[in-house]
């Protein structure tokens, strides 16, 4: 939709940088990570950037346009040749044989590297990586950190890389550094480690990155040390999230999550087959309704649908209404088990209108009918409205989506508009066996060249008392690879995960990447084209940010929160066709590992953010967080939110009032309200 205010867009500078390793004693002995084909389902991570509302558009537009030219440095055709090189070349220098070298630290460099390690200790800047991440060892170098990193420990199976086919640089956790480095250079290197290592093996870590929460050992680890993982968030698994939001489900807010029901019990199967008839009653009205409006005869003398169904819906959603302005909560009103074959006959008529283009109602027509019915259809569709908040993804067709639990990148995901066939597949819950959720599919996506397409946004945690919360303002669009249709349930049509639509690539729809994935710049470019340039900062970004915090808002009671702790996390946000990003899924291991080139590009970048939020920003609230912007809501006062950019973003404990940065705020109610669709003036009728 197009928006009539003057807005200016604001964009902060995006800077490029890349980054090297691992090891340490706070690990869990069975830690070793040699080999790194990351079987860890990782999906997302995120940081916000905070507006800078001294610059103009048009000269950021110029810094901006300077920076993002010469930002990239692979694209599809090259990213996996360039970056084996690297790491080819980095398992070479990490293999060799120093004796043979007849290589060693002269004197000077011994000492200078002891000392440097020394006063690392004294000033508590000793970290740790665990895993595969030399961004953030170079970062965290750069700014005078010295790596405990145990030389016979290494990050990955050097020798497995050597021997493997190059799309296996793939897998590693994240992208290689492409660096200028030499061997006699990357020789040194490893001897200035070893001696490191000598002198910090028993010294504890100041700060640890890690992304995989097996290889901490929290028993011993101090409470000083900060680290990247949090230890306990139930809003990263399917069931959780679903569980955390329950009372949103058919509320009326800012948080846009298409309804769950996780089915546990008989009464929670009842829930979902009222929900289900419901939105099938609702959607006959929108069919009638839509069908009317675009001046198609729905009634002939021969029709194959009877027109006493009309009346019957009528009577049911007035029900259903009725129930709404009592409060009702019985959930028996419908009578589903006693009248199966009342409702099995609806269902059947039901779905001769979704599937049959023709469906006609047996009844002669007249004008006088054709405005009778649609008026009253009409109205009870507006009422409907009010008390089914997601009636505007819910499409007419309804068609939900089945999830297993403890799968992820899309594997066992079932899409399903048959009710019996859905009850079949979703028993009660059961610890012998696989558990579901069911979530209403959207059905009416943002289309980019006729494709359905879903987003990565990363977001950064340094805070869960009170909630801190960083959007990344990065990241990347995720294809399907053919048209959108309801009329397919195929999963090259629905499901984006990059490891099921790799396999459809070669029969993409032409307009779609090759790599089935943008960035967002491409996506705002793409916005731009379509004459869509303000729905990005209006609705999509800040969409996305008050989602996440209301997420996390709503897992304070569930969550675990230790000081000195923050967590990347990578959410699924699918975008409506009137630009509103609906939340699908939170993943608390984001995939960094370079699977593509647009991956490959913002990853590095995405990491140096990281240690500009938990480390620079951490000593001082005037730091540049790069991309990060921090979440603080509108409602928010002055004095509340300088409480909780107080110094230190990562303990609870932390007061006083901090010179932050302009926050990033919203007031989304107020943008939700204005894209409301005009009412048609139509007569109530008398109940």
């Amino acid at each position: 939709m197009n928006s009539n205010n003057n807005y200016t867009s604001k964009r902060s500078s995006l800077l490029t940088r890349i980054g090297v390793d691992f090891g340490y004693n706070e690990v869990q002995e069975s830690s070793t990570t040699n080999n790194t084909k990351t079987n860890d389902k990782q999906d997302g991570c995120n940081q916000i950037l905070e507006l800078k509302h001294e610059y103009q558009y048009s000269e950021l537009t110029k810094m901006n346009s300077l920076k993002l030219n010469s930002r990239y440095s692979l694209h599809f055709k090259n990213y996996t040749e360039e970056l084996y090189k690297a790491l080819i070349k980095e398992c070479n220098y990490n293999l060799l044989n120093l004796s043979t070298l007849n290589t060693l630290l002269d004197d000077e460099s011994l000492t200078s590297v002891s000392n440097r390690t020394m006063k690392a200790i004294k000033d508590q800047k000793i970290f740790s990586v665990l895993g595969y991440f030399p961004t953030i060892s170079v970062e965290l170098r750069n700014r005078g950190w010295v790596e405990k990193r145990d030389p016979y420990r290494p990050p990955i199976n050097y020798l497995q890389y050597l021997k493997s086919p190059p799309y296996m640089v793939n897998w590693v956790e994240s992208p290689p550094l492409i660096s200028p480095m030499n061997e006699y250079e990357g020789a040194i290197e490893r001897l200035k480690s070893l001696q490191s290592w000598s002198i910090l093996k028993n010294k504890r870590s100041d700060f640890i990155f890690v992304t995989r929460k097996r290889l901490i050992n929290w028993s011993s680890l101090s409470k000083f040390t900060c680290v990247s993982q949090m230890t306990r968030h139930i809003f990263c698994t399917k069931d959780g999230l679903a569980q955390c939001l329950e009372s949103y489900k058919n509320a009326e807010t800012n948080l846009m999550f298409p309804r769950c029901h996780y089915i546990r019990t008989e009464a929670d199967s009842d829930a979902f087959v009222e929900d289900y008839i419901t939105t099938a009653l609702v959607s006959t009205l929108k069919i009638i309704v839509k069908s009317i409006e675009n001046n198609k005869n729905m009634f002939t003398a021969d029709g194959n649908i009877p027109y006493k169904l009309i009346d019957f819906v009528k009577r049911c959603v007035l029900k259903f209404l009725n129930k709404q302005k009592a409060g009702n909560t019985e959930t028996d009103i419908w009578k589903f088990n006693s009248q199966k074959e009342v409702w099995n006959e609806f269902m059947i008529h039901y779905k001769k209108l979704t599937i049959d283009s023709n469906a006609k109602f047996n009844q002669e027509y007249t004008n006088e009918l054709e405005l009778d019915v649609y008026a009253k259809c009409k109205y009870l569709l507006e009422e409907v409205k009010i008390y089914c908040p997601q009636h505007y993804i819910d499409g007419i067709t309804n068609t939900w989506i089945i999830k297993p639990t403890s799968n992820c990148s899309g594997h066992g995901i079932i899409l399903s508009r048959d009710l019996q066939m859905i009850k079949q597949k979703i028993p009660k819950s059961d610890i012998s066996r696989n558990n579901y959720i069911l979530q209403k599919y959207i059905e009416r996506p943002l289309l980019v060249y006729t494709c359905k397409i879903d987003l990565r946004q990363w977001f950064l945690v340094t805070n869960m008392n009170p909630v801190v919360v960083w959007m990344y303002k990065e990241g990347y669009v995720r294809f399907c690879t053919n048209s959108f249709s309801m009329g397919n349930m195929h999963e090259s049509i629905h499901l984006s995960n990059v490891r099921l639509q790799i396999r459809y690539r070669k029969i993409r729809n032409s307009q779609v990447p090759a790599e089935c994935m943008w960035d967002y710049r491409e996506l705002q470019n793409h916005l731009r084209n379509i004459g869509q340039e303000y729905v990005w900062d209006e609705l999509i970004f800040p969409g996305m940010s008050e989602s996440i915090y209301a997420v996390l808002q709503a897992a304070t009671d569930t969550s675990f929160y230790r000081d000195n702790t923050f967590q990347l996390y990578g959410a699924d946000f699918l975008i409506t066709d009137n630009f509103i990003p609906y939340l699908i899924e939170i993943n608390s291991i984001p995939g960094l590992n370079p699977s593509t080139s647009v991956i490959a590009n913002l990853v590095p970048m995405l990491l140096g953010d990281i240690i500009k939020v938990t480390v620079d920003y951490k000593n001082n609230t005037n730091a540049d967080t790069g991309l990060f912007v921090k979440v603080v809501p509108e409602k928010w006062k002055p004095t509340s939110a300088a409480a909780v950019d107080s110094g230190n973003p990562f303990n609870s404990s932390a007061a006083g009032t901090a010179n932050y940065h302009t926050p990033f705020t919203f007031d989304y109610h107020r943008r939700l309200v204005s894209l409301r669709l005009h009412r048609y003036n139509v007569y109530k009728f008398a109940q």
